[in-house]
């Protein structure tokens, strides 16, 4: 890893990228809605670096919102991206429930419906966590869907591929963090 930024709207996080002497990009504010595509602000941030007269051929992503990664996973994700030819290399984690088991569709009138009755093999199925993602730079920017291309992940487990999204997700890292002291 060759340079670090740090891209946010936040002025308090681009402060302390600042004071910390951490590279930052100022991300727009549509880039960093609820329902904004982080595919989007990885492009901006690729297409801010190269103005910059920076070459790079590989961006790896490293969300804040799954803040018990360890340094191991991240070396084990550049190592296996390294070391398979793919567009994209992210993590996954195994998924405690499957999609086709007790979840259903719930219309206006609290009727609900079972989204599929087909049996599937728990085994083989995974979550997409946002631990982290490394991907070839001219795939970032011509893709319009991260899965689209030649895709390989790495398997995290659950209590590391926490992926904070509200209150009860941050108390529940909170809690494993603490357990980790």
């Amino acid at each position: 890893i060759d340079k670090i930024f740090v891209s946010s709207d936040s002025i308090d996080i681009i402060k302390i990228a600042k004071r910390e002497k951490v590279n930052y990009i100022i991300r727009p504010k549509k880039l960093a809605q609820k329902n904004s595509l982080e595919l989007d602000a990885w492009k901006h941030a690729i297409k801010h670096i190269k103005k910059k007269k920076l070459i790079f051929d590989y961006f790896l992503s490293l969300p804040p919102t799954s803040p018990l990664k360890s340094t191991k996973d991240v070396k084990k994700l550049i190592y296996y991206f390294k070391n398979n030819r793919s567009d994209i290399t992210l993590t996954v984690c195994k998924s405690h429930k499957s999609p086709f088991f007790n979840m259903v569709f719930k219309n206006k009138k609290n009727k609900v419906k079972l989204i599929n009755k087909k049996k599937v093999n728990q085994n083989k199925i995974f979550e997409i966590t946002t631990v982290g993602y490394i991907a070839k730079v001219d795939y970032i920017l011509k893709t319009k869907n991260l899965l689209s291309g030649s895709v390989n992940s790495i398997e995290i487990p659950r209590e590391r591929a926490i992926d904070i999204d509200d209150e009860y997700d941050f108390k529940l890292a909170k809690l494993f963090y603490d357990a980790k002291k």
